[in-house]
């Protein structure tokens, strides 16, 4: 029997009338609470109502602030005023609000007269605003031995992957720019939107912090708070009767849900591989659901490229296709093409680190008019099936959730067609080995670096991975014959120009050959 997801509110600052004046602890309890009591509000009841019934409180870590750990968990719902309740806690980065909606989903289907508070806060915006930060942010995701020697940034090996991606699938800027612009229209009427009132210029586009990517093809940083409830099916009907829920809203039931881990670490990603297809082969059986069922989805936008790899691998498309059918906001599935993102994504509304995933939340309820704030950009009819993702780290982890209007569909499990380890990089002998001084390789992929504010290296410079034997790769810079720094990529050639790596002390250098 499947749980309902019953709805969403979602506040931002503008929210708060005080908001500026409030330290930042504050402004976290404030987003928070307010998110609790829109939803109550939304859905006609209080929170006093709602609390005799809870069963359990899902929270997510505010990572900018450090609440992070269980005991932050129970203090939130005590001051929420939640006794005598189950709580759980995620930290998925950008995966974590999907992820806690599967949580959530396992809970309800395993006790199916459980009620479910989903609700967290983050203040990124707020939090981050020395260099100090930046940096302390840019620990959080590089290997202190592998990657942050090298000037990696969190952009820089997005960027990566992007080049990769390009120059295998024939996906030029081009394509990357007409994306953008297409998700940034759908924000431009939306007031609750960050890029509200506010096109993208061409200046903006061709300016890249790490080629190919410029700032608006990235996520944007703000203060954000959600909330909302999964009830399990045999709670539904008395929780609603009794709390005095208004009876007009939509039955959306959560039909599967699927996650996934890869390394937390870029350069130990085997062959650079996702975790993505498999999150959605295991939300696919989980729901037993077919893919081309999805009539809606929302795809984690961290950065432009991540929703056209993530697309191709959810549903086993040619990232090519799929970058042609997003330039019009859809994705191809099989021989259809279906809507996604319909709310201009965290590329442009509302992305509080790991409560990124809530404006996907946002979106897709929207579609059925379970949103206290409905975006402006809906479908004329309820989709019958919807998917929503998410993702975490640089590529780590992936979360999917499907949601659909079929409250009988029979969710009995099936067995994954695809389950398999992902391979970890070897990348450790390359630094162990004391015998090995100088390597030969191929250049892998490539970035030039102009932004990393606060960096021992000063910008520009060449970040780039160099291939080895057996597909295995490292992480270099890259330095003409005379070792001066590279400071272009032009000539570069991935798959073909030739790298001389040499050791020096602790760190590989790589010379153009």
């Amino acid at each position: 029997m499947n749980p309902y997801i019953l709805g969403i509110c979602d506040t931002i600052e503008n929210d708060i009338a005080n908001y500026q004046e409030l330290s930042n602890v504050e402004k976290y309890f404030a987003l928070l609470s307010k998110s609790v009591d829109g939803l109550c509000d939304f859905l006609g009841t209080t929170r006093a109502q709602i609390s005799q019934h809870l069963t359990d409180y899902v929270s997510i870590d505010a990572n900018s602030l450090a609440r992070e750990g269980y005991g932050q968990t129970v203090k939130d719902a005590n001051e929420l005023g939640f006794t005598g309740i189950q709580s759980h806690i995620v930290d998925l980065g950008g995966a974590s609000v999907a992820g806690a909606i599967g949580e959530a989903h396992r809970i309800a289907m395993s006790n199916p007269y459980a009620v479910v508070l989903i609700a967290g806060a983050d203040v990124p915006k707020s939090a981050f605003k020395q260099v100090s930060d930046l940096k302390r942010l840019t620990k959080t995701v590089a290997h202190p031995e592998y990657e942050i020697p090298y000037g990696a940034t969190l952009i820089g090996m997005y960027a990566l992957m992007a080049n990769l991606q390009m120059e295998s699938n024939d996906i030029t800027l081009d394509d990357y720019i007409s994306i953008t612009k297409k998700f940034r229209s759908y924000a431009i009427d939306n007031p609750r939107a960050f890029y509200y009132n506010k096109e993208v210029s061409d200046k903006q586009l061709t300016k890249p912090l790490a080629n190919p990517y410029s700032t608006p093809m990235i996520a944007i940083v703000t203060d954000h708070g959600f909330a909302t409830l999964v009830v399990g099916a045999k709670a539904y009907d008395s929780f609603v009767k009794e709390t005095g829920i208004r009876n007009n809203l939509a039955k959306l039931a959560i039909l599967g849900s699927g996650h996934s881990i890869h390394s937390e670490f870029f350069t130990l990603k085997g062959k650079l591989e996702s975790p993505s297809g498999l999150a959605a082969e295991r939300a696919f059986c989980s729901a037993n659901l077919k893919r081309s069922q999805v009539e809606y989805a929302w795809i984690y936008d961290c950065f432009i490229g991540m929703i056209i790899s993530q697309a191709s691998q959810y549903f086993g498309e040619n990232p090519k296709k799929v970058a042609e059918s997003l330039k019009n906001g859809n994705i191809p599935i099989g021989d259809k093409e279906i809507p996604i993102n319909m709310g201009a994504g965290i590329l442009n509304y509302q992305a509080a680190m790991s409560m990124s995933g809530a404006c996907g939340l946002v979106d897709i309820l929207s579609q059925y008019n379970l949103s206290k704030f409905r975006i402006n950009h809906c479908l004329e009819k309820f989709p019958q099936v919807s998917l929503l993702g998410g993702n975490g780290g640089i590529d780590s982890i992936n979360t999917v959730v499907l949601f659909g209007t079929n409250t009988s569909h029979n969710a009995e499990v099936q067995k994954p067609r695809v389950h398999r380890k992902l391979s970890l990089n070897p990348i450790n002998k390359f630094y162990n080995d004391s015998s090995i001084n100088s390597l030969d390789a191929i250049l892998f992929s490539n970035t030039l670096i102009q932004f990393n504010p606060g960096a021992d290296k000063k910008t520009p410079y060449v970040l780039a991975l160099a291939k080895l034997e057996n597909e295995s790769f490292i992480m270099v810079n890259l330095y003409d014959n005379m070792e001066n720094v590279l400071k272009s990529t032009n000539g570069l050639m991935n798959g073909k120009t030739r790298i001389r790596l040499i050791r020096q002390e602790s760190v590989w250098i790589g010379i153009v050959d």
